[in-house]
């Protein structure tokens, strides 16, 4: 994978809360890690990009976890990049978002995922599989907005005739807007 150019200027210019919103927003965009692996690389260097941790409560109980609550890590990881909360919210983005066990090329070995979620049954996820068995599914990402995170990671696909679309959005957008295109699949 190669770094976006953003990410390295990001770097260049030690920009520690950008470098902090494109490793979480990473998490979404590859739920496997190896793109976040290679950017906490690149920016391993950075002065002051971890925190210590602040105390607040993570949550344990897998049953607690949901979208709400991912977003909300998603949020305080910005202000706390401690390795406490990166570890916690690797944990639940591979609870929400699991990944299926493949070969990763780059190290040669198997990387994993929650095969069991809460919601991975539903009639979503096994049409989220299907579609990304058949090529028939679609990921939508935005960016950074004016200076400050806007991110966006979300799927479509068709199920019995019908375009379904699912949106995750994390960060705040400042002085810009957002717009998204969806492509019909013919």
């Amino acid at each position: 994978m190669a770094l976006s150019n953003a990410f390295k200027k990001a770097v260049e210019d030690n920009s520690v809360r950008k470098i902090r919103i494109m490793l979480k927003d990473s998490l979404l965009v590859d739920p496997s890690f190896g793109r976040f692996n290679e950017m906490i690389q690149a920016a391993s260097s950075v002065e002051g990009l971890y925190d210590e941790h602040n105390g607040k409560e993570l949550v344990e109980n897998q049953s607690e976890w949901d979208n709400a609550y991912m977003d909300r890590l998603m949020v305080q990881v910005v202000d706390n990049f401690s390795h406490e909360r990166l570890e916690h919210l690797k944990k639940v983005v591979r609870y929400l978002v699991p990944v299926s066990p493949k070969k990763d090329s780059r190290a040669g070995n198997e990387t994993g995922g929650s095969s069991t979620t809460t919601f991975n049954g539903s009639p979503y996820q096994k049409q989220k599989r299907e579609d990304q068995k058949f090529g028939d599914y679609r990921k939508i990402a935005g960016g950074v907005v004016g200076g400050f995170a806007g991110a966006g990671v979300g799927t479509l696909f068709s199920m019995s005739g019908v375009a379904l679309v699912s949106v995750v959005v994390v960060g705040a957008v400042a002085g810009g807007a957002v717009a998204t295109t969806l492509t019909e699949r013919k």
